[in-house]
């Protein structure tokens, strides 16, 4: 009866320590991608949005005081920042190993990772506006195209078989 009891108490302290193991090996996984999110520019990226926002709200509310901008800040944007944070590490662990995160901050912290990390957000907005210009040309050349009385149903350089 003590043997069992002892291998009872024995196994139930191994899952307990295995637990604890996991949950330590998970914490570091999540610092790691918190951490790669800092580093790669991605959280700076983030908190820029909330001057945007403000500078767009504030026309239509002026009677919003800065104390109230700056209470949203903390009480809502920064609340649902760390939200999403959360729902972002299980994704980059789909997609990356803790290896790969580790990797991935060492790149960010060389001199060609802190420009990339420091260029990003500005290539991003630019990239953006470059983006919707072309689609908006490419809608309307495929409008144009379409609006186009067919010459025939084959594209061009194939030849019907006879």
């Amino acid at each position: 009866m003590k043997i069992q009891s002892f291998t009872s108490f024995f196994c139930i302290s191994a899952l307990l320590l295995a637990s604890f193991a996991v949950k330590a090996q998970t914490d570091s996984f999540d610092a790691d991608i918190m951490k790669m999110q800092q580093v790669n520019g991605s959280a700076a990226t983030t908190q820029s949005l909330f001057p945007r926002i403000v500078a767009q709200l504030k026309p239509s509310n002026p009677n919003i005081s800065e104390a109230q901008w700056t209470a949203l800040k903390l009480e809502v944007f920064d609340a649902e920042v760390a939200a999403l944070n959360e729902q972002l590490i299980p994704l980059f662990k789909k997609y990356f190993t803790q290896a790969d995160v580790k990797a991935i901050i060492a790149f960010y912290v060389t001199p060609a990772g802190k420009k990339l990390a420091e260029k990003t957000p500005q290539m991003t907005m630019e990239q953006m506006q470059l983006s919707q210009t072309w689609g908006m040309g490419l809608m309307g050349k495929i409008k144009t195209f379409l609006e186009k009385p067919a010459k025939n149903d084959l594209p061009i350089g194939i030849k019907r078989l006879e």
